[in-house]
């Protein structure tokens, strides 16, 4: 048997705050009311007398505990650790609001009925009776009447030779000696008179024989079939008579006028759930494994089981090293369990078979 000390602080420790839940209540009876006080007044009795009993081992310091564990089992190993406080769960039941009233103005209540007004009178109206028309054929000239000469017999003619003068006779004067000469005064020179006859040429040229023969050709006008509006009855005006116009309306009228009403509001209460710490955090023997029982096996199996759980072990490998230990501590502090080493408790609540 050994005894082992723990003073890991414990995350239990710390009181809980108030349960921010809340729930409405009307106000009760009185009979409720009286019973409800008595079992407020036991409970606060009850957790006095806990209490009580806490602060008596806490009083006289950790060498109140018994030297050796109560009802220690052969073969068994036990340790010392630091056990959480612990809380009594509490409901107080508050005002939150006053009684009060409220008045409220209730509305003339007005009913609908049906109720024939004039709109018009009776009048004589006179109304525009638009024109009509119908469709009518008519024949419209499009091309005038007109004549052409047509071509029957064309002109003949005929192909003739005429001799034409193409430079008449002349006397020209030529250098050299003639019958007739003389001697040029500007020149000095001799020049002599020549006789050049007339010249002819043929050209050939068309002669009209029989003039072309015509006839005259007649082409008749053009017609073309339209249709077009014209006016069937012309635009007039016809009296009518309009017999008065009346309507139905809906009207109001009041039934029963406006009032004020008062409404009693009962007070409002509110239950708030708390925890009230009963007992301070305190040294307890708790069973813890003994070193025999601590083989690597084991010590896998808890080290799967906290990281299944999401802590940190720093490895699997079956040691209990600084971060198992560390993971182990957080486990128990969010558990409610004790601290200060690994108890066999807390490897029950991981699921770890421990016999």
């Amino acid at each position: 048997m050994f005894a082992v000390f723990g003073l890991g602080v414990c995350a239990a420790c710390a009181p809980y705050p108030s349960s921010t839940s809340t729930q409405l209540a009307l106000e009760p009876s009185p009979k409720e009311e009286r019973i409800s006080s008595l079992e407020l007044a036991l409970a606060d009795a009850l957790i006095e007398i806990e209490k009580m009993k806490a602060r008596e081992p806490i009083a006289s310091g950790a060498d109140a505990l018994p030297a050796i564990p109560p009802n220690a089992e052969t073969g068994r190993c036990y340790a010392k650790l630091l056990a959480p406080p612990t809380y009594i769960d509490r409901i107080e039941r508050r005002i939150v609001k006053e009684a009060s009233e409220r008045r409220e103005m209730i509305p003339a209540r007005l009913e609908w009925f049906d109720e024939q007004v004039l709109l018009s009178e009776e009048h004589v109206r006179l109304r525009l009776v638009p024109a009509t028309y119908k469709w009518q054929e008519e024949r419209t000239q499009i091309v005038p009447p007109k004549s052409r000469q047509v071509l029957v017999t064309p002109a003949r003619y005929d192909t003739v030779v005429e001799e034409v003068i193409e430079s008449p006779e002349e006397w020209v004067w030529r250098p050299g000696r003639g019958d007739i000469e003389k001697i040029d005064e500007e020149s000095g020179e001799i020049v002599h008179q020549v006789h050049i006859p007339t010249r002819y040429r043929q050209i050939k040229k068309q002669v009209l024989v029989e003039s072309a023969k015509y006839r005259k050709v007649v082409e008749p006008a053009v017609y073309e079939t339209v249709r077009k509006k014209v006016v069937d009855v012309p635009e007039h005006t016809i009296e009518e008579r309009i017999p008065a116009a009346y309507k139905t309306v809906k009207a109001q009228r009041v039934v029963e006028p406006e009032r004020e009403v008062i409404h009693y509001i009962e007070p409002v209460y509110k239950e708030f759930n708390y925890r009230e710490k009963v007992t301070d955090a305190q040294l307890a023997w708790r069973m813890v494994p003994c070193e025999r029982d601590l083989n690597k096996e084991l010590v896998y199996k808890i080290q799967r089981a906290l990281r299944k759980l999401g802590y940190d072990t720093g490895g699997i490998d079956g040691v209990l090293g600084k971060y198992t230990l560390i993971a182990i501590h957080d486990f128990q502090k969010q558990q409610g369990l004790a601290t200060g080493r690994l108890s066999t408790e807390s490897i029950k609540a991981l699921g770890v078979e421990f016999e």
